[in-house]
């Protein structure tokens, strides 16, 4: 039975794609940054305990919920989920005086989480995280850029670490707003960096290599995820 989709349609579907993979590029970062300043907002704000507390609360609830709803019993879950939720709810006053510690666990574990997930690429056979995305992106790659990106996989579960060193730290000892000012507006200022000053790098480095931007790397990132996931659903 011939097809009713007209070609028409087929190419304004297809070329609809990329823009689309264009804007969720543009939505992700633009997300991050507002809802990274309206932890920091919160933070600085008195009387905003509360709301401060359900803005960190925020990402695990999503996550248990992602997690109860793809769940094979989804409903207890799901009961289970909103009868924490409720629990949250009704002793929101009391927990919103120390709201920072959902803010803390976001920081340093996530910072943490990374730093385990390069480093442990590291191990002697494995390959490292930094290799397996440039060769997404680029196929075979030579020697000279296999040590490079071993290096680049090095400096970036050095600098999880220490990011999450830091965080520890200056949540046990400095007062929140300090904490909140590294954590919500310099982390990201300094991964920034490090990907300008890596960049920087890899053209002293491999000055005859072929160069790409952040765009190439998440595109690197988003294959070798997307290939991870599809190894793990076929067990």
């Amino acid at each position: 039975m011939p097809s009713s989709q007209s070609p028409h349609s087929v190419v304004t579907s297809a070329g609809a794609a990329p823009l689309l993979q264009r804007v969720s590029w543009m939505a992700a970062p633009v997300g991050f940054v507002a809802y990274e300043s309206a932890l920091h907002h919160a933070a600085h704000t008195p009387g905003a305990e509360v709301s401060a507390l359900w803005l960190g609360l925020a990402p695990f609830l999503l996550i248990a919920l992602v997690a109860a709803w793809r769940s094979a019993p989804r409903l207890p879950w799901l009961l289970l989920l909103a009868a924490c939720g409720l629990a949250l709810w009704v002793g929101r006053m009391p927990l919103a005086a120390h709201f920072g510690w959902t803010y803390f666990l976001q920081h340093f574990g996530a910072n943490a989480a990374l730093a385990a997930m390069f480093g442990r690429t590291l191990r002697p056979g494995g390959m490292p995280l930094c290799t397996e995305f440039a060769a997404a992106v680029h196929g075979p790659l030579t020697p000279d850029m296999r040590r490079y990106t071993r290096r680049v996989t090095q400096a970036w579960t050095l600098f999880f670490a220490l990011t999450a060193a830091a965080s520890l730290v200056l949540f046990a000892l400095a007062p929140m707003p300090a904490w909140s000012t590294f954590a919500n507006l310099g982390t990201p200022a300094l991964v920034a960096l490090m990907f300008v000053a890596e960049a920087a790098c890899r053209r002293v480095v491999l000055p005859a290599a072929q160069h790409t931007g952040v765009l190439d790397a998440v595109r690197g990132y988003r294959a070798v995820m997307t290939e991870r996931a599809s190894r793990a659903g076929t067990r």
